[in-house]
């Protein structure tokens, strides 16, 4: 009796802690959000606007028809799946940040869901635990969960196709399903290229080889991965071929006649020995060394695992490389190496990655995660005082990491994500103007194109009527580019339409005769609106 109650306690214990890593992941991340970050990344808004296009009409804002992969900036592309899973939110929700930013955090907890599975069936359930309790506090985890932007799906979108492909050694239709996430992970960002057909290729060969699948398995996941992903090959054909747009009944696949993205990858640099090297050096700073990023990829002082976890990662690392050669269970043996190939492949994005930075090294941080808490459980097993010592610093880590987040951190961020010019147009939209003059000078001087994005998703502008369709009664016919206008205010403020409203740089408000307009300051940004509107 004495031994089945202390089973029992033991069972308690572990599914408290449990509940405890669940809860934290999800509640921590559920504080200010959506808000915070204030304002509106260009990506993340442009990403919502094609969604709501999507959502009214099959079509992106510029009216392709269910393009495999998004015009975007024109000059240069974005990856759709983001979008496609933004629809239903935006058909709940509208156009908003809550629509916007729920995808994302979803798809991140779905991502840490799968880090648990892959955990437990590899090394037990208390490095589980383990893994979501380090999850509930990274930095780079709950970052990238609280901000629309498509390129982070594609990290979770891999590791639940690798959570399903280790269930597979067991139930054949979990290998077959996880074709599926890893043929949704081209659609989600482009450097998928360079790691997943790879990645495949190596775990194919490895699990032939330990018998662990058939021919008839490999050609089943190759008809279920293409069935899924062929759209998006076909896309980077056409355009590598310089073919003509492809217009099926279901799908788009489309020529674009300017990319600047090329130039971003080593294997098209023009000094490929010299670009090796600083992809190198650029990698080790950002995975390794943890060296401060752009402002939306980390917190200044706390990197992306926070420093103090390398020699976990590293311990972790060597880990699951003896387990890969000496495990004598066959199916965590071939799980080790299929996480190493993981690893091995994300070094291969880094490198062929010109400069990397964060977001675009972002498949890296999952399995430096797993190798972390493999590490942590590691040194507490050997040495079982060490967990209230761990346990303390990476709770007093997470408080300081959460406490500049949501005050100093989320002060900066709204300037980084044009919180006061998103203000000022909110701000305008509710005068129902028939012009509206908006600065171009957002992101640079002079260039037109964020201060556009961030106006179609605020003004929630109709993709048909941005499209040049006019007559629509709220418009009293006046076309889009009758209506919005991105310049500064002309100098003979008289020599334009009647009921016009502006957003400029608050710098020249002096532009405005007090007297005639009312000029309302938000930060680096101010609206003004003529006093007879406000009056009337």
């Amino acid at each position: 009796m004495e031994m089945i109650n202390e089973s029992v306690a033991k069972k308690n214990w572990k599914m408290a802690f449990l509940c405890l890593a669940v809860y934290g992941l999800i509640a921590i991340r559920l504080i200010g959000f959506p808000q915070i970050p204030g304002g509106l990344n260009q990506d993340g808004a442009m990403g919502a606007v094609d969604a709501r296009a999507l959502s009214e009409y099959a079509t992106d804002r510029y009216g392709t028809f269910m393009p495999a992969h998004f015009e975007a900036w024109r000059y240069g592309q974005m990856s759709v799946l983001l979008s496609y899973l933004t629809v239903p939110f935006i058909k709940l929700f509208g156009l908003t940040k809550l629509a916007m930013r729920l995808p994302m955090l979803l798809a991140s907890l779905a991502g840490a869901s799968g880090i648990y599975g892959i955990v437990k069936r590899l090394f037990g359930e208390k490095t589980g635990v383990t893994v979501l309790l380090f999850l509930a506090v990274n930095p780079w985890h709950f970052m990238q969960s609280r901000w629309a932007l498509d390129c982070n799906l594609f990290p979770h979108m891999f590791v639940l196709g690798l959570y399903f492909l280790i269930k597979g050694f067991v139930k054949k239709r979990d290998l077959y399903l996880s074709m599926i996430f890893f043929g949704l992970c081209m659609f989600c960002y482009g450097v998928a290229f360079y790691m997943v057909p790879f990645f495949l290729l190596a775990s194919c060969i490895l699990l032939l080889l330990q018998k662990k699948v058939n021919l008839k398995d490999v050609l089943l996941c190759l008809l279920i991965y293409f069935g899924v992903s062929w759209p998006i090959y076909g896309t980077m054909l056409i355009n590598f071929m310089k073919w003509e747009t492809v217009r099926l009944p279901f799908v788009t696949m489309q020529f674009f006649a300017g990319n600047v993205r090329t130039a971003d990858i080593l294997l098209f640099s023009d000094n490929i020995g010299q670009q090796f090297l600083s992809n190198l050096r650029s990698l080790f700073d950002v995975v390794f060394l943890q060296k401060e990023d752009w402002i939306w990829n980390s917190v200044k002082g706390f990197g992306t695992m926070y420093k103090c976890s390398m020699p976990f990662i590293l311990l972790g690392a060597v880990s699951v490389l003896i387990g890969a050669v000496k495990e004598k269970d066959v199916n965590k043996k071939a799980g080790c190496q299929l996480l190493l190939c993981f690893w091995l492949f994300s070094l291969l994005v880094g490198i062929m990655i010109n400069y990397v930075n964060v977001n675009r090294i972002n498949i890296i941080f999952y399995v430096h995660i797993i190798f972390a808490a493999v590490g942590i459980y590691f040194v507490i097993r050997k040495w079982r005082k060490t967990l209230y010592v761990i346990l303390a610093a990476y709770g007093l880590l997470g408080v300081m990491f959460f406490h500049q987040y949501f005050t100093t951190w989320a002060q900066d961020m709204e300037k980084a994500f044009y919180a006061d010019f998103v203000d000022a147009l909110a701000y305008v939209k509710e005068y129902d103007c028939d012009c509206y003059y908006i600065t171009p000078d957002t992101q640079y001087e002079g260039s037109s194109n964020v201060s556009e994005i961030l106006t179609l998703f605020v003004f929630d502008v109709d993709a048909k009527y941005y499209q040049g369709e006019a007559g629509l009664e709220e418009n009293r016919n006046r076309t889009y580019w009758d209506k919005f206008r991105y310049s500064n205010p002309p100098e003979n403020l008289y020599a334009v339409p009647e009921n016009t409203a502006y957003v400029f740089r608050s710098s020249i408000q002096d532009h405005f005769p007090k007297e005639q307009f009312c000029v309302t300051v938000f930060g680096d940004y101010a609206a003004a609106i003529p006093w007879y509107m406000i009056n009337s």
